[in-house]
Formats: structure tokens, C-alpha cells, sequence
């Protein structure tokens, strides 16, 4: 891979999460059930697939207790986080350690209206701080690591790739009453030199419960540029607790 080819692929990579935040985090117009979850505890799990330069993943998964409480004029969904868990290349294990050790509880609590839309005032906010610390990290790993300069480069935009994208990002607003409609939405990016590519991203529920809640969710970004595609997903499970 060239150097103005991983200099491609990481520039995507941050594209398609910040249309992907956009994108998906808009309410369309679908098939909405009435929302009525269950006031039971349940487990959520939220998996982020994230693909580096090099072809090889990232994979951080977090399982969170929640449960639904209804409010006066809508939902609030109380939560923690009880594991999460990272597969990461070797040469990342310093970023994937660190976080491995991160507790995200910064969605909860989250506050839902009547149609189980999130609100907006609910979304948490990127932790830039972790971010440019474990990038730093990685990169002095990489950079004294022996390896040739090339696989040294190649590493280094996969590295900040997953520092530009994070594993943070935007829930989308409909996620706990999406309908069984699957949302599909394309825009056109224009890069600095002149390029242009595009950023697709889906979103399918399946196994959705009677009051709306679905049994598991996908988003998908894929970002189309300079004759490549690249493909980010976001998977989210929603289960009862076990005692």
C-alpha cells in the first residue's frame, strides 16, 4: 500500500464516522411502533467494528445493565457498564489496553420521549483526552517497534484512523424504536485535492419486540473513494438480565 493510499483510507475512515454521526443520527421518516419497552432489567451491548489501513480490525465490544423508567413525559434509561472486552493487533495492544480499562458511562442516564427517540441533550460527547493520549502511546510504540518503514507507516494511519474515528461515536436517535423499515442514506464528500467520494450508511433492526425495543441493530458506514470501499460497523443487542 503507498503512502498516499493509507493517507486515503485513514481520510475515509474519519469521513464516513462524521457522516455517519450525522447521517444516522437523524430521525427519518419510517414505520414507527408505539413505544412500550419492558421495565424489566435488561443487558445492552453495543460492538464497534472498526477496519484499519492495513485491512486488519478493531473490535470493541462494551455490555451495559440497563433498565427503562418511565417519566412524565417519556423514558429514562438508567445504566453501567459491567465488561468490555478488545481485539486489537498486537502492535495496538498498549491502546487496546487502555481501552479495555475506559468506563463509558456517559450515555446514562439517557432520556427518551414517548416515541423512544433519544434526545439529543442524552448524547455524549467524544472523550478527545483518551483519544490524543492513547494515540501518543501507539504511535511511540510503533515508531521504536522493528519493522520495516513501510509497515511502520501503514500502522501509524491505522492508528490514526481509530484515534479519528473512535469507538465513541453518536448513537443513533431512533435506536431503541427504530421500526422494521431498513434506513439507507448516501452523500457525496469533496476532499482538499479535488476528489470526491461517497458515504453510505445503512441501519437494520431485527427481531423487534411488541413495544418497539429491537433484539439487535447494525449500522453500517461505507465509504467509497479513490476505487476502494471501506466498510465501519456499529452492532447493538438488547437481551434480558440473567440472574
Amino acid at each position: 500500500m503507498g503512502r498516499r493510499a493509507i493517507m486515503l483510507a485513514g481520510v475515509a475512515a474519519m469521513v464516513s464516522v462524521a457522516f455517519g454521526q450525522a447521517l444516522a443520527g437523524t430521525t427519518i421518516e419510517a414505520e414507527i411502533a408505539r413505544f412500550s419497552p419492558p421495565l424489566t432489567p435488561l443487558v445492552l451491548t453495543r460492538s464497534v467494528v472498526r477496519v484499519l489501513a492495513d485491512g486488519k480490525e478493531i473490535v470493541v465490544t462494551r455490555r451495559y445493565a440497563v433498565q427503562f423508567i418511565p417519566e412524565a413525559d417519556g423514558y429514562r434509561l438508567e445504566g453501567h457498564q459491567i465488561s468490555a472486552t478488545v481485539d486489537a493487533p498486537p502492535v495496538l495492544a498498549r491502546m487496546a489496553e487502555m481501552e479495555r480499562n475506559r468506563i463509558d458511562n456517559d450515555l446514562f442516564p439517557a432520556r427518551l420521549d414517548a416515541q423512544g427517540m433519544i434526545r439529543e441533550t442524552s448524547q455524549a460527547k467524544p472523550d478527545s483526552a483518551f483519544r490524543a493520549a492513547a494515540v501518543n502511546q501507539g504511535g511511540a510504540i510503533i515508531a521504536a517497534a522493528p519493522m520495516p518503514e513501510g509497515a511502520k507507516r501503514e500502522r501509524l494511519a491505522g492508528l490514526a484512523q481509530v484515534g479519528g474515528s473512535s469507538v465513541q461515536s453518536v448513537w443513533p436517535q431512533f435506536l431503541f424504536n427504530p421500526g422494521p423499515q431498513e434506513r439507507v442514506e448516501r452523500r457525496s464528500v469533496q476532499l482538499s485535492d479535488g476528489k470526491v467520494g461517497e458515504v453510505e450508511v445503512r441501519f437494520k433492526a431485527t427481531g423487534l419486540m411488541p413495544g418497539g425495543l429491537p433484539g439487535r441493530a447494525e449500522r453500517q458506514v461505507i465509504t467509497r473513494l479513490a476505487g476502494t470501499s471501506r466498510l465501519n460497523r456499529e452492532i447493538w443487542t438488547i437481551s434480558p438480565a440473567t440472574p
